[in-house]
């Protein structure tokens, strides 16, 4: 019993520090959903990626092929259409350094618009150009000129640009094997060669403030190189007004330090996520009850891809990543020692990293200190304490987020609706419910801050199973969510209000952009959007409960019907089976499907355009209980049936034992064995091929009484043993004298 409940714990603590996030109430299956897609070139893969937009219009980067694509339904503006080809010359060679001819052709991977021209960088088959263009005629280039540092030379390496007080910031890798990254902004580079700086690194994104360059990317930890390999994720920085170093160091950065993001598991032995894998744009938001405003960033991190598949979106505050960079220093005595915090004193002044009016004029002490200690000591906190979004799954990992910031809910409260895009196709809804609960300031520790109660809304397959998810956006004009992989962009709907069909399934959502309208009868969409009569709508976002639901006139089955979304079709029996089932076995745990959940026909034309195609849609009306109660419970169930189990054949085992089991005479092995067969005592009617195995006597000895009748001994021995199991005793103290009883026992050769 101690054993067992040792096993319990073990199995409960385990649970609590793995335990993922609420499974999502809404589930769509890949094609039950109408959107607008734009596929590109189809004759070899395109390498999408998005290069600018604005609020009604995306710049695509593809094959040899920049594309004007519009928001609200993703069409091309041909005529604004700008196509770019790589020169014989260069495919040619690029072929014969070793590469295919999908790879030799021109990507183009940069774009930024600038007092009326566009700068366009490509990967021009494996050699880096870029030009800039008028914006009337899109096609006529005014010039053509290198673009190493500021393009990658592979469509699939993992750069990043911003465009910033109008330079051109990247990180990126400068040479053809990939083995010289840098972050770059003409004329100032990274030191080559140099992994105390950049050691193997995978940018992921870039952010902007007034005074500095933000850059977030994982790379290998030069902190436990001698120990092995341990990826982290950082996030560097540079001052927007560094022009380099006094002479040798002109066309160095004087500015460049870096530092360690933690987004962990909080605990006695925290659990980390250390690697990152997309960020989104900075947000200016207000957090906490206490009406103040924080500018905030949002990022996905995964667990090492030989490491139980785990993720995890962390968000951090822009004042953290100050206070770490306006902190210590890592250093180390030798190639040898540990890297540890630097004294103060040793520091030149003025403060390493920090932004001065000519960087020109610094020191070449200071300088040389930024090339030597470039990492700094604390690393960035998470802005909760705590990740915000957890999924432990060995079918997918996070790849993508994109946020729609701020949404306005009925009561007044603000929350940022997270869109977490998998590398399976998924795309996860999620938002943090107690966002406005809490005290965020800097006097308050991080773990006395607000609770992370994250509310999963829906889980919807946008893309084929299998394919990841590259890039996500937000549209607002057209409150339409932006999907792009490497060959397909998409948009979907940011909310789907219209699939639950009930007061409470609504409520229960916890959607800010949807609210139970009380005069309709249906879920309606709500986002952002100011109502003159708020009493009519009805929406609990904090826990997603409301008493009101409970006293409104139930909906006959013909009011439902009609209050349906008229887009909706009536699933097929099949359909009508798999509806029973999660879609994830894996990873998701259904406690019931609601009635009000099966679809019914109507072909009615409605405008309403969040409205879409057939949705399953899996919400649990009653009880939800959590995914660390049913663990817990069934493993308890588990364990007391085996104990219970393992009771009761031991007690049926004692009773109905057969009285032969416990004669535990030495001669019941010697029975069993004088009874068999000799090769002269075989039947004649045996198959003549059959060849009897030879055998050896072997004699056995034993100091025992001599039998009376020598000559009845093989007829004695030859009786069943439990006819005369009572009469052993007796006949052998009759007829036994003391001598040698010789057995012959035969060995099989």
């Amino acid at each position: 019993m101690a054993v067992a409940r040792a096993v319990l714990v073990l199995l409960a603590s385990t649970a609590q520090a793995w335990m993922p996030d609420a499974n999502a109430r809404i589930h769509v299956k890949y094609g039950d959903e109408t959107s607008e897609q734009f596929a590109g070139n189809t004759t070899g893969p395109n390498h999408f990626r998005i290069l600018d937009r604005d609020d009604f219009s995306l710049l695509v980067g593809g094959r040899s092929t920049v594309y004007n694509l519009s928001l609200y339904d993703l069409s091309e503006n041909i005529d604004q259409r700008l196509e770019w080809q790589s020169t014989d010359a260069h495919r040619e060679l690029c072929q014969l350094k070793g590469k295919s001819a999908d790879e030799c052709q021109n990507y183009l991977r940069v774009a930024a618009r600038a007092q009326g021209r566009l700068l366009v960088c490509g990967t021009n088959a494996f050699k880096p150009m870029c030009r800039r263009y008028a914006r009337h005629p899109p096609n006529h280039h005014l010039e053509e000129f290198d673009g190493t540092g500021r393009c990658p030379y592979s469509p699939q390496h993992n750069s990043t640009a911003i465009f910033t007080d109008g330079q051109l910031y990247t990180a990126t890798a400068a040479d053809f094997s990939g083995t010289d990254p840098l972050i770059y902004r003409e004329p100032v580079r990274t030191e080559h060669s140099d992994l105390r700086l950049l050691n193997d690194p995978s940018f992921v994104g870039a952010v902007a403030s007034t005074s500095h360059v933000y850059f977030f990317y994982r790379e290998t930890a030069v902190e436990y190189m001698n120990c092995g390999k341990a990826v982290y994720s950082r996030v560097a920085r540079v001052c927007i007004n560094d022009k380099g170093g006094p002479h040798t160091f002109s066309d160095r950065w004087t500015s460049f330090l870096k530092t360690r993001l933690n987004c962990s598991i909080p605990g006695e032995y925290p659990f980390y996520f250390d690697e990152i894998q997309a960020t989104t744009e900075i947000i200016n938001g207000i957090y906490g009850n206490g009406g103040n405003r924080n500018d905030i960033l949002y990022a996905v991190f995964t667990t090492p891809q030989n490491a139980i598949g785990g993720s995890a979106v962390c968000a951090f505050a822009m004042r953290d990543i100050l206070d770490a960079f306006d902190g210590t220093f890592k250093g180390q005595e030798s190639m040898n020692s540990n890297w540890l915090s630097l004294e103060k004193e040793k520091l030149p002044h003025p403060q390493p990293g920090s932004c001065v009016e000519d960087s020109r004029t610094l020191a070449d002490s200071t300088v040389n200190f930024i090339k030597t200690h470039p990492l700094m000591d604390k690393a960035v906190p998470s802005f909760l304490a705590r990740p915000i979004l957890i999924r432990v799954s060995l079918q997918y990992r996070f790849s993508a987020i994109a946020i729609h910031p701020q949404v306005q809910s009925m009561n007044g409260n603000k929350f940022d609706v997270m869109y977490v895009g998998t590398d399976d196709g998924r795309v996860i809804k999620a938002v943090n419910v107690a966002s406005n609960e809490g005290v965020f300031d800097a006097s308050v520790e991080e773990y006395s801050k607000n609770p992370v109660r994250t509310a999963v809304i829906s889980e919807v397959q946008v893309l084929p199973p299998g394919v990841p998810i590259r890039q996500m956006h937000v549209a607002l004009t057209t409150e339409k969510l932006i999907v792009a992989s490497g060959d397909i962009i998409r948009a979907v709907s940011l909310s789907h209000c219209t699939n639950v069909q009930s007061c409470r399934e609504c409520v229960a959502l916890q959607d800010p952009h949807c609210a139970w309208d009380s005069k309709q009868q249906q879920c309606s969409w709500v986002g952002n959007r100011q109502f003159p009569n708020p009493e009519r709508f009805l929406q609990n976002v904090e826990y997603g409960k409301t008493d009101i639901c409970n006293k409104l006139p139930a909906l006959l089955p013909n009011d439902r019907q009609g209050n349906r979304s008229p887009a909706t079709k009536k699933p097929t029996q099949s359909e009508s089976n798999l509806r029973h089932k999660p879609d994830d076995i894996q990873n998701e745990i259904l406690i019931e499907v609601v009635e009000t959940n099966v679809m019914s026909e109507d072909k009615n034309v409605n405008n309403n355009k969040h409205e879409t195609d057939l949705l399953t849609v899996e919400a649990a009306e009653g009880n939800i209980y959590s995914a660390q109660a049913l663990l817990t419970a069934v493993v308890a169930s588990c364990l007391v049936t085996l104990m219970v189990g393992f009771v009761i054949g031991y007690l049926f085992s004692r009773r109905f034992r057969h009285p032969f089991f416990t004669d535990t005479s030495p001669f019941n092995e010697q029975h069993n064995h004088l009874n068999r067969l000799n090769p002269l005592e075989t039947p004649l009617n045996v198959n003549s091929g059959y060849i009897p195995p030879r055998s050896k006597n072997v004699n056995m000895v034993a100091n025992v009484c001599p039998l009376a009748k020598q000559d009845n001994l093989h007829i004695e021995l030859g009786k069943d043993r439990a006819l005369d199991l009572r009469n052993s005793t007796e006949s052998l103290d009759k007829d036994l004298k003391c001598g040698t009883l010789q057995k012959v026992k035969k060995t099989y050769i």
